[in-house]
C-alpha cells in the first residue's frame, strides 16, 4: 500500500511539473511599467514606438520590489510575491548588471507569472 502512495504522489508531481511553462525574456520594473500604461495618451499598441520607449526606461534593478518580464513577442507578465522576492534576491547577487534577462518557470494566471524557478542573466 504504502508503494502505491508514493507512486501516486510521484505521478501527480511529475503531472503538475507539465503544467509548467519557460517564460524567456527582459526584467522589468513592474510599478512603472503600469505608471507608463495609464498614461491617457499613450497608445496600447505593443508595437508603437513611445511604448517600447517607456518600457525601456522601466528596467529592474537592485532597488526594484515588483517585477514583471518582457517577452521576445512584446507581452509583459508580472511576477507573484514568490518570483518578486526571488528576482530581487537574484539581482542583488549581481548589481552590475543592467539589463537583466531571465527564464522564469511556473504557470500563467492571465497576466501573472506563479513563479516556481527564476534565472537571472
Amino acid at each position: 500500500m504504502k508503494t502505491i502512495a508514493k507512486l501516486g504522489l510521484a505521478l501527480g508531481v511529475f503531472a503538475a511539473m507539465s503544467y509548467a511553462e519557460t517564460l524567456t525574456g527582459k526584467l522589468i520594473d513592474a510599478t512603472c511599467y503600469e505608471r507608463s500604461q495609464q498614461n491617457p495618451g499613450a497608445k496600447q499598441n505593443p508595437a508603437d514606438s513611445t511604448q517600447k520607449s517607456s518600457i525601456s526606461s522601466c528596467e529592474a534593478s537592485a532597488s526594484t520590489t515588483s517585477f514583471a518580464i518582457q517577452t521576445a513577442d512584446g507581452k509583459v507578465y508580472k511576477l507573484d510575491s514568490a518570483g518578486n522576492a526571488k528576482a530581487s534576491t537574484a539581482l542583488k547577487g549581481n548589481p552590475d548588471n543592467k539589463t537583466p534577462m531571465a527564464t522564469v518557470s511556473g504557470s500563467t494566471d492571465g497576466q501573472t507569472v506563479k513563479v516556481e524557478s527564476i534565472s537571472v542573466q
